[in-house]
């Protein structure tokens, strides 16, 4: 698949310029365009007009100020990104028929809404890993409810490339699906390292081998094999742990989409993959 638009949510939290230089590392990966949403409350429908704050502060002067702040808050979000893309040498604008391009636009409402309605037209959703890997709303409404293929990315990433690629497979649809979608990325991969656990193999270790290089290698694609323990392990363990063996670019997994990003390959990510991760990881 050609990734031609890329969406990505600036999500709460800290490191907004290091989450802002990630996605566009990304996007100029792809020579895609980047749409870009920042997500504000508009302070008149938080706050009820006829109510008077403490002190003799009537409402009105109070919304001033917040609307202020929010004009404040608009421009720096607008000023990182323009700083960011002269940095990498991507194009600010707004017209997404630009190759390596990429626009940010404020919008005021509930983030976790306007996200899943958004993130539905593109051809990839990527997010940076919510902090301390406690999933927010934001972050499942553009991986999960978007239907979109994702790449989750931590939240500090200086470089992004996909040179050396950690495959996980479990025989599940999302598994499937993951596979499909990062096809593109994998056939131009250097390496590929494919792993299964004990745990997912259907009709023994040399049939399920047998069936997963053989659809690989239709595609060009001669990855090393490894079945891997998980017992005993953290959920999301096993998973970043052969990543580092394998020195790897790029992880690609499933996500159960009954229980969502909690249920990603090897035990499910949870907290501890989310929090841990180094790597970036397409599902």
């Amino acid at each position: 698949m050609d990734f031609k638009k890329l969406f990505f949510p600036i999500g709460g939290g800290e490191e907004l310029r290091e989450r802002i230089h990630a996605a566009l590392l990304i996007n100029k990966y792809f020579g895609s365009h980047l749409s870009i949403i920042a997500c504000q409350l508009d302070p008149e429908t938080v706050y009820n007009t006829r109510m008077t704050l403490r002190g003799g502060i009537m409402l009105d002067e109070f919304l001033r100020t917040a609307k202020e702040e929010l004009a404040e808050e608009q421009s720096l979000n607008e000023k990182i990104v323009k700083e960011e893309c002269k940095k990498l040498g991507i194009t600010y604008s707004e017209d997404q028929h630009t190759k390596n391009s990429a626009f940010l636009r404020n919008m005021l409402g509930t983030r976790s809404e306007l996200v899943e309605k958004h993130s539905k037209y593109c051809d990839l959703v990527v997010a940076a890993v919510p902090p301390h890997g406690v999933i927010t709303g934001t972050f499942e409404a553009s991986v999960v409810k978007s239907g979109k293929p994702a790449i989750a990315f931590p939240r500090k990433m200086t470089e992004f490339k996909a040179d050396r690629i950690l495959l996980s497979l479990t025989g599940s649809t999302s598994s499937a699906r993951a596979l499909h979608n990062a096809l593109p990325i994998i056939k131009n991969a250097k390496e590929v390292f494919c792993i299964t656990s004990q745990h997912y193999l259907q009709d023994g270790m040399d049939e399920t081998k047998g069936r997963i290089l053989n659809y690989l290698d239709i595609h060009g694609i001669n990855p090393n094999f490894e079945v891997v323990k998980t017992e005993g392990k953290v959920p999301g363990q096993a998973l970043l742990k052969a990543a580092d063996k394998y020195e790897v670019d790029m992880i690609v997994a499933g996500i159960d989409t009954n229980t969502g990003i909690r249920e990603i390959f090897l035990g499910g990510a949870s907290k501890y993959f989310l929090e841990n991760t180094k790597y970036p990881v397409m599902m």
